[in-house]
């Protein structure tokens, strides 16, 4: 399954509220009552003689089923997709929900609404009309996809579709081409009959890891014809309508598209290298750019920058703090679970050819994998779970380390945890702490360049 689209499932709880607080005010013009009148008589004026209270919950719970459902006029439009507008009008139909004897279910069921979309705007969602999801074309069932053209990052449900509308990327949809099934003929001249073998019809399946394992194995097939017949062979109808059917790829920005670049300058006290980007962070070109990530409140936090930046300072930290970004795999996915331990891989000798060209002072990998990978090409096998630890890591694994003249000793490696919003390993507690160590080193260096005395503790080990 996809992640929660919050916001749709905030959309359904206030539904329920309103038409709640709709059938309470009609009730209320019936038997006229505050809920609060065990403690005062004040406010008993505002539903007898004048239906006041009843007639503003009618109004509030109308203007919910409009909203939320929403009418034809309202789809589409400011109020409907904004969020901070709900977090503020919400609010004021929980009030008089309340306030009513009737509307305490309503009340309660407003509270919850409010709760999730809160959550959800906490996590840069906003809403979305149905008349603004389009649905994919049919997939033609008379081909067989070709699996090794689709990258990895494309194979994904409809919910990642959901997901790109959410973040506003309007990703441009990539069709299927028609590939005929590849025959490998190897003839063998015998009396009346030739044999065509090894006929690879990859397993199409409905997960990523699956299909990579599928593309892997083929299943080898024999068939005889005569020599007469025709060299072609089609796929026979029955095992077409057997295959399960291929998702359609959705495409998110690719590495040549993505606005995110490197920013490692020469005399770097510090290089963050992250997974890769996500999303928003390579339509933006700000590095982590989605409001869940804790990166720039774990670097204010730190010490490393004595403010909390935004995400649009990405470029301006070389030069305030001497502290550069980039990352170990360029494409930019929704979350690195997407990636492969190929690429990751692949992108070891990349992130060392950077790091020997620029030298800076340290690098720092945001993130366990990222040390995973590097363990694996530099070892040839995982790194046992005895031998990881955060924080600085040992002189023989410096890296960008230059052999002969004019030779480098390489960066001492510091190994953070990862500061997704989406990882639940660690407390936030202890991500703190480990991000609490590096700033300690990072303020001593910035003190040393300024010529300022400093604690020698502080040296990397």
């Amino acid at each position: 399954m996809g992640r929660l689209i919050k916001n749709h499932w905030g959309r359904l709880i206030i539904l329920t509220a309103a038409a709640y607080q709709v059938a309470s005010a009609i009730e209320g013009f019936i038997w006229p009552k505050v809920f609060w009148d065990f403690v005062s008589k004040n406010l008993d004026a505002a539903v007898a003689p004048v239906p006041v209270l009843q007639i503003l919950n009618l109004i509030m719970g109308l203007v919910g089923i409009a909203w939320e459902w929403p009418l034809k006029p309202l789809a589409g439009s400011i109020p409907h997709r904004s969020i901070e507008i709900r977090l503020i009008i919400y609010p004021l139909s929980a009030l008089l929900a309340a306030l009513l004897y009737q509307g305490t279910d309503p009340a309660i069921y407003y509270l919850i609404g409010i709760g999730v979309y809160f959550w959800a705007y906490s996590e840069g969602e906003f809403s979305l009309s149905a008349q603004d999801i389009k649905m994919p074309p049919p997939v033609r069932t008379d081909i067989e996809p070709k699996l090794e053209d689709v990258p990895v990052n494309k194979i994904t449900s409809f919910h990642g579709r959901l997901q790109q509308y959410l973040h506003g990327i309007n990703a441009a949809q990539e069709t299927t081409e028609t590939q005929s099934t590849s025959i490998s003929n190897q003839r063998t001249d015998t009396k009346d009959e030739q044999t065509i073998s090894t006929i690879a019809i990859p397993a199409s399946t409905s997960s990523p890891s699956k299909r990579r394992k599928a593309a892997t194995n083929t299943m080898t097939t024999k068939i005889t014809r005569s020599r007469s017949s025709s060299s072609q062979i089609e796929p026979s109808p029955k095992r077409r309508r057997n295959t399960p059917q291929p998702a359609i790829p959705i495409t998110g920005p690719t590495a040549t598209e993505s606005a995110l670049r490197d920013t490692i300058p020469e005399n770097l006290i510090l290089l963050l290298v992250g997974v890769n980007p996500g999303i928003m962070t390579g339509i933006t070109g700000y590095v982590y750019a989605h409001p869940s990530n804790l990166y720039w409140k774990l670097l204010h936090s730190s010490g490393i920058t004595p403010i909390r930046h935004i995400p649009a300072d990405t470029y301006k930290l070389p030069e305030l703090y001497s502290v550069g970004n980039t990352n170990i795999v360029e494409r930019p996915t929704r979350d690195a679970s997407m990636l492969t331990r190929a690429e990751m891989d692949a992108g070891v000798p990349v992130l060392e050819a950077k790091v020997a060209a620029q030298r800076p002072e340290a690098v720092c990998l945001v993130g366990k994998s990222i040390w995973e990978a590097v363990w694996r090409v530099r070892h040839g096998r995982g790194i046992r779970k005895e031998e990881f630890r955060y924080g600085w890591q040992g002189e023989a694994e410096n890296m960008g380390r230059v052999e002969g003249e004019g030779g480098w000793a390489g960066a001492p490696v510091f190994v953070a945890t990862t500061t997704s919003g989406l990882a639940a390993g660690m407390k936030p507690v202890e991500k703190e702490a480990v991000w609490a160590e590096l700033g300690k080193w990072v303020v001593s260096r910035r003190k040393e360049r300024e010529g300022l005395k400093v604690e020698p503790e502080l040296s990397v080990v």
